[in-house]
């Protein structure tokens, strides 16, 4: 399906405001990099509020692609999939040098304070992320590989918290090694102390 003018201006906002931010990003370049007229930005969005709302869903669907295998491949073990996970953001993350960090996140510390509007969006993408996890814990719970006693939503709390945190120092350092101990101690908090995990999914 061929990409509309509307989407071919949302996907190179969402590109240069990954790496710089809302507020650096103008609207000139978004319509330059997009290759689009000039006036054509208001023709689709109100505002740029209202462009970041786009933004921002387009964030969520790139997320939830990244994540989508761990939870849908057949056949893995609970403690693969979140290997997967991590892998397929490892992956994600490397061809910017580990210096983007995660898209909502980046506009939760920069927008959340100032707009009310953006910041209830957001938290609608972190609960979502939130989702993600506890969707993981359940699975284990239900193949036996994590205690049924931990409760699926406090722990997935704690682990999106804990995962947004490892992207934020992610970032900072430039490499991935935080992203190797969110693993790590996720799988201690999930499978035991006893759990090796540092393994790539296959």
């Amino acid at each position: 399906m061929n990409e509309t003018a509307r989407e071919r201006i949302i996907r190179a906002g969402a590109a240069i405001m990954h790496g710089q931010g809302y507020a650096a990003t103008g609207l000139k370049e978004i319509l330059d990099a997009a290759g689009a007229p000039k006036g054509s930005f208001y023709h689709y969005f109100p505002s740029k509020e209202a462009f970041a709302l786009a933004v921002i869903e387009h964030y969520e669907a790139m997320v939830r692609e990244i994540g989508r295998p761990a939870l849908e491949t057949e056949g893995l073990t609970c403690r693969e999939r979140l290997a997967l996970f991590v892998a397929r953001y490892r992956e994600s993350q490397a061809e910017g040098g580990f210096r983007r960090g995660c898209p909502i996140g980046n506009l939760v510390l920069e927008l959340a304070g100032q707009s009310e509007v953006l910041g209830k969006r957001l938290a609608v993408s972190l609960a979502g992320l939130t989702r993600f996890f506890e969707r993981l814990v359940a699975a284990g719970q239900a193949s036996g590989e994590i205690e049924a006693s931990l409760d699926p939503a406090e722990a997935a709390g704690f682990l999106a918290g804990a995962w947004q945190g490892a992207l934020m120092r992610m970032k900072a350092a430039r490499d991935d090694g935080p992203l190797a101990t969110f693993e790590r101690f996720a799988a201690r908090l999930l499978f035991g102390a006893s759990s090796g995990v540092g393994q790539t999914a296959p």
